[in-house]
């Protein structure tokens, strides 16, 4: 009986173990997943901004009273989605830029529904000047299963060339 007892406490011991190394799989795999989900968000936002199609940028823009941009000149700090999407509209015709990106990290909260970014690119204007290095910080929010962002801000470095 004894014995019996001792590989019953074994087995639940196991299958324990077992669970738990599925769990921080799983925790381990959603945390994966949501930063390659956040990082095709962000790098929608950028392509799309490129592109000067601003209605497709954005798609993948939070349409929430506190979103928040925080653009490269003086002033340039707008709330709302129709105020970004008017001062992005404007700032697309005037700062057109090929952008390579350097570095980028992308860190999730616990529940993994929230991400912050940290970027670094290398900017070219499309009209002719000295390449700029843009920095960037980012945050996304996972609403209704689609990763979105919510508050970024840009700086530019002085010129690389």
């Amino acid at each position: 009986m004894k014995k019996l007892a001792a590989q019953i406490l074994l087995a639940g011991a196991a299958i324990a173990s077992s669970t738990a190394l599925l769990w921080q799989s799983g925790q381990l795999f959603a945390a994966e997943t949501g930063k390659t989900q956040a990082k095709k968000t962000i790098d929608a936002v950028n392509e799309a901004y490129e592109k000067g199609n601003i209605d497709s940028m954005m798609s993948n823009i939070a349409s929430d009273a506190a979103l928040t941009l925080i653009g490269v000149e003086d002033g340039s700090f707008y709330v709302g989605y129709e105020n970004v999407k008017n001062a992005a509209k404007k700032a697309a015709q005037v700062h057109a830029y090929k952008c390579r990106t350097i570095e980028q990290s992308i860190n999730l909260n616990k529940s993994s529904d929230v991400a912050w970014i940290a970027q670094k690119s290398e900017c070219t204007p499309t009209a002719g000047g000295s390449n700029v290095t843009m920095r960037t910080t980012a945050v996304e929010v996972k609403k209704d299963g689609k990763w979105l962002v919510i508050q970024a801000h840009h700086s530019l470095g002085t010129p690389t060339k």
